[in-house]
C-alpha cells in the first residue's frame, strides 16, 4: 500500500511539473510576441537596417518613413491649418536633459511645449534629436527630389488625449513630429550653439548632462507657414506606424564648424563614430504627400543642399557686385567721354565764331571786265 501511495503521488508530482513548464513556455512565448517590434528586446544599428526586418515586424510595413518628396507629386492642399506652438520659450524657466544615447543627440522636452493648432488634438513635446552625415555624406532622413540635406532635426510630440509617449507610440492618431532641414550658412547659429558648445558633455555613449532652458522655437525655420505632411512611422525600430509627419519646406542654417561638431565629436559602443545615422528613403506605397503651399513658390533651391545653396547665393551676390561694378564703370566713362565731347564742342564753336570775326567781306570795285565780290582773310 504505501509503495502504491508514493507511486501515485510521483506521477502527481511530474504532472505538476510538466503543467508548469509548458505554462512558463506559453508564457515565454507570449512576452517574445509582445516584445517583438519593440527596439528595447533587440540591438539594431544603422549599418544593417535590412536586417530590421526580420527582428522589427512593422519595419517591413507599408507606411514607414522617411521618404522621398516628388515635389512634382505633392498635392497642394489650402485647407492645412498652420501649425500653431506653445510653450516653446523655455528661457530661465526650465533645465534641459541632452543625451547620447547611442543613436543619436536627444534633448528631452517639457510637457508645457505643445502643438496648439495644426492637428485635431493637441499635441505635447517630448523629446527632440538629429539625424547626420559626414563632411562627404549628407546625412537628412527625408529628401526633397531626391537630394540630401546635410542634417535634419526632428521634435516628437504625442496626443494629448493619451497619458504619455510610450501609449501614444502604439496608437494611429498617437504621434506628430516637426522637421526640419538643416542647411549650411554663412554664420554661426546662436540658437543652435546652445545644444552644440555641450557635445563634449556627452561625447560617449549613455552619458548626459544638463543645460539651461532656451527658446527652442529658434531652432526651426523662422516660417512655419510652408510645410508636407503626410502618414508615416517612426525611421528606428520598432518602426511603429503611427506618425502625422510635418516637413517645413524652410531650412535652418548652421555654419561648417557647427555641423562638423556633429559630424564628429559624439561616439557610441566600442567607441566608434557617431555618425551618418539616417535611415534610407522608404517606398510610398500609393500614399500621398500634401502641401500648404504651391511647390512652384518655393523656388528652385527648394531641395538644394546648403552647400549648393551657399554657392549660388556667392555666385548671385557676385554677379550683382560685378554689374554694379560695370555699371559704375559704364557710367563715369560716359561721363568722361561726354565731359570731353562738350568741352571739344565749346572749343570748335569759340574757333569758329573767331573766324567768322576775322572774315571781312568788301565789295569789289566795278570794272568793265568783272562782277565779283573779294574775299580777303586778315
Amino acid at each position: 500500500m504505501l509503495l502504491s501511495f508514493l507511486l501515485i503521488l510521483h506521477l502527481q508530482l511530474l504532472l505538476v511539473a510538466s503543467s508548469s513548464s509548458s505554462e512558463e513556455d506559453k508564457s515565454s512565448e507570449r512576452d517574445r510576441q509582445h516584445s517583438k517590434g519593440s527596439s528595447h528586446q533587440h540591438h539594431w544599428g544603422y549599418q544593417d537596417q535590412d536586417a530590421w526586418l526580420s527582428a522589427f515586424e512593422y519595419c517591413g510595413g507599408k507606411s514607414q518613413s522617411p521618404i522621398n518628396i516628388d515635389t512634382h507629386k505633392v498635392l497642394h492642399e489650402p485647407r492645412l491649418p498652420p501649425i500653431q506652438l506653445d510653450g516653446y520659450d523655455l528661457t530661465g524657466s526650465h533645465s534641459l536633459t541632452l543625451l547620447n544615447n547611442g543613436h543619436t543627440l536627444q534633448l528631452s522636452l517639457p510637457s508645457s511645449m505643445r502643438i496648439r493648432r495644426g492637428f485635431d488634438h493637441v499635441y505635447v513635446a517630448a523629446q527632440l534629436h538629429f539625424h547626420w552625415g559626414t563632411t562627404e555624406v549628407p546625412g537628412s532622413e527625408h529628401t526633397i527630389d531626391n537630394i540630401h540635406y546635410p542634417a535634419e532635426i526632428h521634435v516628437v510630440h504625442y496626443n494629448s488625449k493619451y497619458a504619455n509617449l510610450t501609449e501614444a507610440a502604439s496608437k494611429a492618431d498617437g504621434l506628430a513630429v516637426l522637421g526640419g532641414f538643416i542647411a549650411i550658412g554663412l554664420h554661426e547659429n546662436d540658437n543652435y550653439e546652445k545644444i552644440l558648445s555641450a557635445l563634449s558633455d556627452v561625447s560617449t555613449e549613455e552619458s548626459l548632462t544638463v543645460i539651461p532652458g532656451f527658446n527652442v522655437r529658434h531652432l526651426l525655420p523662422n516660417s512655419l507657414e510652408r510645410f508636407y505632411r503626410y502618414s508615416g512611422s517612426l525611421t528606428t525600430p520598432p518602426c511603429l506606424q503611427t506618425v502625422s509627419w510635418t516637413l517645413f519646406n524652410d531650412s535652418i542654417r548652421v555654419s561648417r564648424r557647427q555641423l562638423a561638431a556633429l559630424e564628429e565629436s559624439l561616439k557610441t559602443e566600442h567607441n566608434k563614430l557617431l555618425s551618418k545615422n539616417f535611415r534610407a528613403p522608404q517606398l510610398l506605397h500609393g500614399r500621398k504627400i500634401q502641401s500648404s503651399f504651391h511647390t512652384s513658390d518655393s523656388g528652385k533651391t527648394r531641395g538644394a543642399t546648403p552647400t549648393e545653396t551657399q554657392d549660388k547665393n556667392i555666385k548671385e551676390s557676385s554677379g550683382h557686385i560685378l554689374a554694379v561694378t560695370f555699371g559704375v564703370l559704364f557710367a563715369a566713362t560716359f561721363l568722361i567721354f561726354s565731359i570731353y565731347t562738350y568741352r571739344q564742342h565749346k572749343k570748335y564753336s569759340k574757333f569758329k565764331k573767331d573766324s567768322k570775326q576775322d572774315v571781312i567781306y568788301k565789295p569789289a570795285p566795278i570794272g568793265k571786265d568783272t562782277d565779283q565780290t573779294t574775299v580777303t582773310v586778315s
